[in-house]
């Protein structure tokens, strides 16, 4: 996923729909320290339940548009 389909989500989308976590939960999480998607999941218990939303990996169907990874990832590219 580029930086530029990444910024099109809103700080509201909901990522882990088992948890009802989003965007800006999980990136004020990542700014809080929280920068692996282990420590994002510890931290939110996002990805804990069903897993699909850890990674792309893991979601083979695709029935999430956006990974707890691809979310690391941009944090890492944007040195959030």
């Amino acid at each position: 996923m580029t930086i530029e389909e990444f910024e099109k989500f809103d700080m509201n989308y909901t990522v882990c729909e088992c948890f009802d976590v989003t965007l800006g939960t999980l990136l004020d999480a990542i700014k809080a320290g929280h920068k692996t998607v282990d420590a994002l999941m510890d931290e939110t218990d996002a990805g804990t339940a069903c897993e699909l939303c850890q990674s792309k990996a893991i979601d083979e169907d695709g029935d999430r548009e956006l990974h707890l990874d691809e979310i690391v990832a941009y944090a890492k590219a944007k040195e959030i």
